[in-house]
């Protein structure tokens, strides 16, 4: 059993019709603005954070670092904004500050567990994530290249290599090779449209476990307790039974129960 699609990338039932969908394209935009957007916002991060790192040594340039967990914050907000190519926006949730003061502002900014995972996803997944994508990307345009080499064949240098006259891929450059060549690669295709997609969904849920809140492990609980059932509690209630004689301690008790009232 298949699992169900989320977001804009919804493909069709059929296989055949994959490539012919939106899907693989809004997944092919996702992943191609990422080496432009995630390469800028590399390095934008990584050298707000350098900085920040260098000005935490000097007390009188409390400012420029908290300006510089700002530039990473939004950073991140950009990313965030980016999911919405194929996908609902990233929520997130910053801790507030609640006290005065520019000591008491970089302690709650620089101490915000958000701003770990922000720089975990802007630096250290930059490297892995990139090269994932470029891999997806490279398969699904010499996919694409292929299905249409019958129309630009002849526009092919072949002037030497494998493809030269006496390479072994010389027979590409005549009309049947390319023919040959494009049908392989149109079987194929929607394959490559797969991976495409599933790379991009593999690169989303990779950003929206990092960059989102996380999960309070105690909110079921949370939610039962104060919704309505045997656990919840109705203010003023007090107990109608009747009370027995006094006794000797002129001590008053709820039949059947033996408490003390």
């Amino acid at each position: 059993m298949s699992r169900p699609e989320t977001g804009r990338l919804r493909p069709p039932a059929s296989l055949i019709r994959l490539p012919l969908s939106a899907a693989p394209w809004l997944a092919a935009g996702y992943l191609a603005s990422y080496p432009l957007v995630g390469g800028a916002l590399f390095a934008v991060a990584t050298a707000a954070f350098v900085s920040g790192v260098v000005l935490s040594q000097f007390t009188v340039t409390v400012p420029l670092i908290i300006g510089s967990v700002w530039v990473i914050r939004s950073c991140a907000q950009v990313e965030r904004g980016r999911a919405t190519l194929i996908d609902r926006p990233i929520p997130y949730r910053y801790s507030e500050v609640t006290e005065t003061g520019l000591p008491a502002h970089l302690k709650t900014r620089c101490t915000d567990p958000a701003i770990a995972r922000d720089c975990a996803y802007l630096i250290a997944l930059f490297p892995p994530l990139l090269i994932v994508d470029l891999f997806a990307l490279v398969v699904w345009l010499v996919s694409l290249g292929c299905v249409t080499l019958p129309l630009w064949y002849r526009a092919v240098d072949v002037s030497g290599g494998p493809a030269g006259p006496h390479g072994a891929l010389s027979w590409v450059h005549t009309l049947p090779g390319a023919l040959a060549l494009a049908l392989v690669a149109l079987v194929l295709l929607p394959f490559a449209a797969r991976l495409l997609m599933a790379t991009a969904r593999l690169h989303l849920t990779v950003a929206q476990v990092v960059l989102r809140p996380p999960r309070d492990p105690l909110a079921q609980a949370k939610g039962v307790l104060n919704g309505p059932g045997p656990l919840s509690t109705v203010p003023g209630c007090r107990r109608t039974g009747t009370s027995t004689e006094p006794t000797e301690n002129r001590d008053t008790h709820e039949p059947n129960t033996g408490r003390v009232s």
